[in-house]
């Protein structure tokens, strides 16, 4: 069986943007994630079936991917406290 293996910046990417998308590609890959250095994330990828996704476009697919994870997770520190305020207001008038 075929392994890719390529590496991630952390520099770059958030360790949560990698994991999430490594978790969105489980079902078709075998995904082991390694942090050999403080500054890089080691990615290891197996297909688990023949009908998945050829290795050599997987790499484009997971970029795609973790670039899409991390603007959420972007978002989130940069939003998520107005969220929360959102749903606290709309939640205490159902308290009161």
């Amino acid at each position: 069986m075929d392994t890719l293996q390529f590496s991630i910046s952390t520099k770059i990417y958030d360790m949560k943007a990698i994991t999430n998308t490594a978790y969105s590609f489980s079902d078709k890959y075998y995904i082991q994630i390694d942090h050999p250095t403080e500054e890089t994330i080691q990615v290891s990828v197996k297909k688990k079936e023949e009908n998945s996704t050829e290795l050599s476009f997987f790499r484009d697919l997971f970029f795609n991917e973790l670039l899409d994870q991390q603007i959420r997770v972007s978002v989130e520190k940069d939003f998520g406290h107005i969220r929360d305020m959102i749903v606290k207001k709309a939640f205490l008038s159902i308290n009161e």
